[in-house]
């Protein structure tokens, strides 16, 4: 706790005015879970699973960045509930916000796989969709 009030009183006062337009409601970013039900002109879906704080979801599994763990792999064969599955679930609440542009910007552990994973496999973009950026 003690550090907690710590870091509340060294941060800068920006920051915290940013934070409190943010639990209000009246910022422009908010998480995934947050937008369901909500829609925006325009929306940049951020996917990085190192920000993620957890195992639940995977966008680098769901893109190809990263190979399916035994766990996800005897999951599928089971017939049960998958971090891809969660993945896509919350990726369509993210996508589905948006009115009249859309962006997704995925930070992937191997940019190359993802990017190969994306163009070839997923069928879900067109050449002219899909940016890398170095």
């Amino acid at each position: 706790m003690r550090r907690g009030w710590c870091a509340l009183f060294a941060a800068p006062w920006e920051e915290l005015g940013r934070y409190r337009r943010y639990l209000a409601g009246n910022s422009e970013l908010a998480t995934h879970q947050v937008v369901k039900g909500a829609e925006f002109a325009h929306v940049m879906v951020v996917m990085d699973d190192s920000q993620a704080g957890g195992f639940q979801i995977s966008y680098d599994k769901l893109f190809g960045g990263k190979e399916l763990s035994d766990t996800d792999m005897s999951n599928v064969d089971a017939g049960k509930e998958t971090t891809i599955d969660r993945s896509l679930r919350l990726l369509y609440v993210t996508c589905s916000r948006a009115c009249e542009s859309l962006a997704l910007v995925l930070w992937s552990a191997q940019p190359a796989a993802a990017l190969a994973h994306i163009k070839d496999e997923s069928g879900w973009f067109t050449p002219e969709e899909i940016v890398s950026i170095p």
